[in-house]
């Protein structure tokens, strides 16, 4: 009888000369941001919610000072076929089921002097307004909400013309440029969403 050989497992070839091997590309990391925030601040986080197969829908999330799961959704609303148009959602609950995110990115604590509580909450009624009501709002509310990007077959536009699809990520993403712009966030809240921008 033969005893066993010992098998081990074949190498693989080595690559060509001038080849580089795959690397892995982690995901970005967002802001680290505490549980609690100083005196007064504000916690903004980034509302993600699954659009596929489309891209998904951003929104910005500014909690109350009572409840997390209580505040405001700032947003573009709409879509590339009709455009957008700024909207904020105020005094509304993340416990109904049509506003639940898939993903909540705590972003930053915002000093308080950058919003007005009363005007943002609408005093505790439920609302959906566009007009900005405080500092923070009126930055992002700098940033021009995507127009009609997609071209439609009857529009008149030049058959193949490239058009750069703009969307609320792209709103969220200029915003956050112009937040830092105007010293309420800080640089690596806007690089971060630049980042992670589908």
């Amino acid at each position: 009888m033969t005893s066993p050989r010992n098998i081990f497992p074949i190498p693989p070839p080595p690559l060509p000369e001038g080849k580089r091997t795959a690397t892995l590309v982690q995901d970005p990391m967002p802001p680290v941001v505490t549980e609690v925030g100083p005196a007064g601040a504000f916690l903004v986080e980034l509302l993600i919610y699954n659009g596929s197969p489309f891209k998904d829908h951003w929104a910005y999330w500014v909690s109350s000072h009572t409840a997390r799961n209580l505040g405001v959704k700032i947003h573009a609303t709409g879509d590339v076929r009709n455009g957008f148009r700024f909207e904020c959602k105020r005094h509304i609950s993340l416990h109904d089921a049509d506003e639940r995110p898939t993903t909540r990115v705590p972003l930053q604590w915002v000093d308080g002097r950058h919003f007005d509580e009363r005007a943002m909450f609408n005093s505790g009624s439920c609302t959906i307004d566009n007009t900005p009501a405080c500092g923070f709002e009126t930055s992002a509310h700098k940033v021009k909400v995507p127009g009609k990007t997609l071209n439609a077959v009857d529009d008149g536009s030049r058959p193949g013309k490239k058009v750069a699809l703009r969307d609320c990520q792209t709103w969220i993403v200029e915003s956050a440029a112009q937040l830092v712009e105007d010293g309420i966030f800080s640089e690596e809240v806007a690089a971060y969403l630049h980042a992670i921008r589908q």
